[in-house]
């Protein structure tokens, strides 16, 4: 009987003890598990390590650079990308190793992420979050613009059935810290033009209409009026702080 291919898990992390057990055990289906630590003060390196992780320290400079460390590091034929408060759930594991047992399996695959806040599972399509998560290693890399990393494939991309799940937010004020981080970041890749007043008012207009009306935001009650708004200040705050550095830069001190 032929040996179905490898895979390797890779996650990056920082301080992330209360979630990164779960996240590896989740992958238990996985060959090998990488972490990419960011110099954590807490038990993170240590409880990945007692689960059979090898990790490496690196300091942080962006989200798309640790990732693709973390991938240099793999040596797997296939690579399954998780974050730290992600975890693979057990059907998601078993089609996986099904999909890329198949000799007519893509280059990579999309995988629906499920987030879970407020005590609620967000399966309607208000994030329409499906990225690429799982692929042969030789056929892709980490791209995109810093905060929103994505893997690039060199190839054909399909679609997988089972979800990972997506515990992203302990509570509200760790929901805020995040949309402040993101949105600093977001910020600083954005060319603030004399119209970025506007754009701080139209853009997240938009998003809290296509979060709430477009996307069924509606249809979760006021969980899904609260994922609207939060999406909407998240724009609202990029702009914001493309507009201050805009004015900053007009009118120096």
């Amino acid at each position: 009987m032929t040996p179905r291919p490898t895979i390797s898990l890779i996650v990056i992390t920082r301080d992330e003890q209360e979630l990164i057990g779960q996240c590896l055990a989740s992958a238990s289906f996985c060959d090998e598990l990488i972490v990419v630590d960011s110099n954590s003060t807490d038990r993170t390196v240590e409880i990945a390590s007692s689960l059979g992780a090898k990790v490496f320290d690196e300091p942080f400079t962006d989200y798309v650079r640790q990732k693709q460390i973390a991938l240099d590091h793999a040596t797997s034929e296939w690579v399954l990308l998780l974050d730290a408060d992600e975890q693979a759930t057990h059907d998601l594991g078993v089609e996986i190793v099904r999909t890329i047992s198949a000799p007519n399996a893509a280059d990579g695959y999309r995988i629906r992420r499920v987030l879970y806040h407020l005590g609620h599972y967000y399966t309607r399509p208000i994030y329409r979050d499906r990225p690429v998560r799982l692929f042969r290693r030789d056929r892709g890399h980490i791209g995109g613009v810093d905060p929103h990393d994505k893997v690039i494939i060199g190839g054909r991309v399909d679609r997988l059935a089972s979800p990972i799940l997506h515990f992203s937010y302990r509570d509200i004020a760790d929901h805020v810290a995040t949309i402040n981080r993101f949105s600093t970041r977001g910020a600083a890749e954005i060319e603030p033009s004399a119209f970025a007043a506007v754009q701080m008012f139209t853009h997240a207009v938009w998003r809290f209409f296509n979060f709430y009306v477009v996307r069924g935001g509606f249809l979760d009650g006021g969980r899904g009026l609260y994922a609207a708004m939060t999406a909407a200040f998240y724009v609202f705050l990029k702009y914001a702080k493309a507009y201050e550095r805009r004015l900053k830069a007009l009118h120096p001190r």
